[in-house]
């Protein structure tokens, strides 16, 4: 007669789990071990502020744990997911933070295998060798769900913030608050976001004397700003996944629309409150039907080419329609 065996696998597997945890308590931050129905997810890391406070924001982390997961390839470790966990993984509603932990020398690297996946498909998930979990921070942690570095200010106080962050162009002016209130859309439910939004309104509010525009990197990373602004102040629920993916990945400002927290509403309600003390007080001149914070309408701007392909859209789907009939007869 003999007892039930252990698998000798299970040491290794728990070395990495035990490491993990290990390393998120020593940032500060709540480590929710997966506790039935693994499927690809093993955990959950939640971030704390500097204050202490529980922030909601969080990411998913899967630990492989042992020698066979080093695959190198100089500076990277390849890690070749299944079809069924790479699917999973890049529909995933947090970041996936893919853990690989070597038990013999004690070090655990990471990625973002979702990022990874929606960025560059390709059979093999890239971790960098110098993206040890031992030397990281919750910043870099958090970097793809939007980590917020400040704590919440009071609503007065981002709309100053908005007001104070301008660009350094001399010939490019916008502020965060002309990006906000100008982005307003869907009965100011939500916020539109893109590079012609930001011209049109640098555009008009060049100085007559000014015959053209001009700006480099400095106003393309003050306009990415502006959105790590909306995630931090908890505004509008940006997805900084596929925000990221055009920045980094692309090199192209994001275009999104991205639907306005109950604090970004909030915020809207205390400008238009200004707004009418502002002209209460003869302070502000408001023409009729007009107001500092309201809603434009945002739609798909159909070219010359649109109509002519649209014809062809058409014939297009009825080749489809009858090669479906053939195969089906």
């Amino acid at each position: 007669m003999s007892t039930p065996r252990v698998p000798h696998t299970l040491w290794t597997e728990r070395a990495g789990i035990i490491a993990v945890a290990s390393e998120i308590n020593r940032l500060g931050l709540i480590w929710r071990e997966q506790p039935s129905v693994d499927v690809g997810i093993d955990g959950q890391i939640e971030l704390v502020d500097p204050n202490g406070r529980a922030t909601g924001r969080i990411v998913a982390v899967q630990v492989k744990s042992g020698p066979s997961f080093f695959k190198d390839d100089g500076e990277h470790w390849m890690f070749h997911p299944d079809e069924k966990h790479r699917f999973y993984w890049e529909i995933f509603p947090l970041p996936v933070l893919l853990m690989l932990h070597s038990p013999a020398d004690g070090i655990t690297y990471w990625v973002d295998a979702r990022q990874a996946l929606r960025s560059t498909p390709a059979e093999a998930i890239k971790v960098p060798k110098n993206n040890q979990l031992q030397s990281a921070t919750a910043a870099d942690l958090f970097y793809t769900a939007g980590h917020p570095t400040q704590s919440l200010l009071e609503l007065p106080a981002v709309i100053d913030a908005l007001c104070r962050a301008r660009t350094a162009s001399a010939t490019f002016h916008l502020t965060y608050f002309d990006l906000f209130v100008n982005g307003l859309t869907n009965i100011a439910n939500a916020i539109y976001f893109g590079m012609d939004l930001a011209m049109e309104v640098a555009e008009a509010k060049l100085p007559e004397d000014v015959e053209w525009m001009s700006f480099g990197s400095e106003a393309h990373d003050f306009l990415f700003g502006f959105l790590n602004f909306l995630v931090e102040q908890n505004l509008a629920t940006v997805d900084v996944s596929s925000c990221l993916v055009d920045w980094n990945t692309r090199g192209l400002l994001p275009k999104t629309i991205a639907p306005l927290t109950s604090r970004g509403r909030a915020l809207v309600r205390v400008i238009w409150e200004l707004q009418e003390r502002f002209q209460r007080e003869g302070r502000l001149d408001v023409p009729p039907g007009l107001g500092v914070a309201q809603e434009d309408f945002v739609r798909m701007e159909f070219t010359a080419s649109h109509y002519y392909r649209i014809p062809l859209i058409t014939a297009f789907q009825q080749l489809i329609r009858e090669e479906s009939d053939r195969a089906t007869s």
